[in-house]
């Protein structure tokens, strides 16, 4: 019976249509480019701003951000939690966007204020408010909008793969907007404000269109949304004691947690070395916006074709596949690339374009994961294995980027080093093989203990939506 009623399920996810229009799905998609807008200035140079700008210490910049970051990834595994049992008044999960923008805002502000003339306790202190401000109050906004997901799309997976998928198109557009512009405009303003504010100034140009970008978001979820949450049939209540259970005996989601976790933290160390790389390394910063942007335009290519070809190899082969593409090219990296930063620019793209094979599920290995958890124990704890979708990025930020920083106490770095080629040789290994190492980990976590096929999810959403549809329909009567 079960083996039946999954072929069917097959069958069906292989027939099933979308049912949002365009839209909808491109709104959805939409929001990731102005929320990556706002969060990439900071997430790619507020490392460099930090130890060449405000003249803090490597070692000092990486036991910061290492506090800030463990403080995120904490409070990034309760906001799950947190965001079921608050009830806002713009909706359970549009409430959290709308308030939560002007924060990030505000954290922009702190994260790049020049405070280089002040004594290093508070030049720390205001970096880390700012950074704290802005990354907690994503892993609030960010849940929020990947739990909308299921709420636009239902159990129609044509459409949770639409919406994923438009998402990390977007999401590309607007690394290449960032990639591209940054740079330039910091270079640009620097003479006439200074470094330290132009940090800010451009970050500042790039976060305010996220207002406008979740008052567009807010306005095509109201209905699945709806303000006043309590008024919302629920389910049976999750407790703490539920949410560390479903994690801990959810084996399929540890298992996609575990191997998320490794690929964020190899994926960050080569972030957190990049604008490195090519202040030192090459020794020419503006090349650095060059070299990211045509990694960008490739990625935003590898886009629109990629994730059509991860969808046709199924998740878990995609996942595992561009681990080891990925983890190949920067092992490519280390052994070919010395200061050429054109060949470092094309091992970057290749690696950065099959990314795609998986990228375009983006959380729903997470929901696949909570869908069969429900299936299987009655508790529905798909929101909070939403939740643990942005967790695993957190992981990587804060160990990646404290091996990156760490990394380059350890071989010496001080702003305005003269590079040698001993330092150039250790500088490359951190940036090529332990990233990469990390990355072949990840893939083989993957490619061994994860079972849960594309067809089994689809079962198991179908009979979740059955039983869910048969529960309301109970209440009203």
């Amino acid at each position: 019976m079960w083996r039946r009623n999954l072929n069917m399920a097959k069958q069906a996810m292989q027939a099933e249509k979308g049912a949002l229009s365009n839209k909808q799905v491109n709104i959805y998609g939409a929001y990731l480019m102005f929320s990556s807008l706002a969060a990439m200035v900071q997430m790619t140079y507020l490392t460099i701003f930090m130890t060449d700008t405000l003249m803090i210490s490597a070692g000092v910049v990486a036991t910061t951000l290492l506090i800030a970051r463990a403080i995120d990834l904490v409070i990034g595994i309760l906001s799950g939690g947190i965001i079921e049992k608050a009830h806002l008044k713009w909706g359970r999960y549009r409430s959290w966007l709308l308030i939560g923008r002007w924060f990030i805002i505000f954290g922009i502000v702190c994260s790049f204020f020049d405070t280089s003339s002040w004594p290093i306790g508070f030049r720390v202190g205001v970096a880390f408010v700012g950074y704290i401000l802005l990354n907690v109050t994503f892993s609030f906004v960010t849940n929020a909008y990947y739990a909308l997901a299921p709420c636009l799309a239902k159990g129609n997976m044509t459409d949770r793969f639409r919406l994923s998928a438009r998402g990390a198109q977007f999401m590309c557009v607007a690394m290449l907007i960032t990639s591209a512009l940054t740079v330039p405009l910091v270079t640009a303003l620097t003479p006439v404000v200074g470094a330290g504010w132009g940090y800010m100034i451009v970050a500042l140009i790039f976060a305010i269109p996220y207002i406008f970008g979740v008052q567009m978001l807010n306005g095509i979820t109201k209905e699945c949304d709806p303000d006043n949450p309590e008024k919302v049939v629920a389910g049976p209540q999750i407790t703490i004691k539920d949410m560390v259970l479903s994690v801990v005996k959810n084996n399929q989601m540890l298992v996609m947690f575990i191997a998320y976790s490794i690929y964020y933290i190899g994926l960050y160390t080569i972030q957190g070395l990049s604008t490195y790389y090519f202040m030192y390394i090459v020794g020419d910063y503006m090349k650095l916006s060059i070299s990211m942007t045509v990694t960008m335009i490739t990625g935003t290519i590898a886009s629109l074709f990629v994730p059509q070809l991860g969808k046709k190899l199924g998740k878990k082969r995609s996942f595992v596949s561009a681990l080891v593409i990925y983890a190949l090219a920067f092992i490519c990296v280390y052994f070919f690339v010395g200061g050429n930063w054109i060949l470092y620019t094309v091992f970057g793209a290749i690696g950065g374009a099959f990314v795609y094979l998986f990228t375009g599920f983006g959380p729903n290995y997470f929901i696949d994961c909570g869908e069969y958890y429900l299936y299987k124990t009655g508790k529905d704890t798909r929101n909070i294995a939403i939740a643990m979708f942005s967790v695993p990025m957190k992981i990587g930020m804060m160990l990646g980027g404290a091996i990156a920083i760490y990394g380059l106490d350890a071989i010496g770095y001080q702003a305005g080093i003269q590079v040698t080629p001993e330092f150039q040789n250790h500088f490359m290994f951190l940036l090529g093989i332990i990233p990469s190492v990390l990355v072949l980990i990840g893939a083989l976590i993957t490619g061994i203990f994860y079972k849960l096929t594309d067809e089994k999810a689809a079962f198991y959403a179908e009979e979740n939506a059955k039983k869910m549809r048969e529960q309301m329909n109970t209440a009203k009567e």
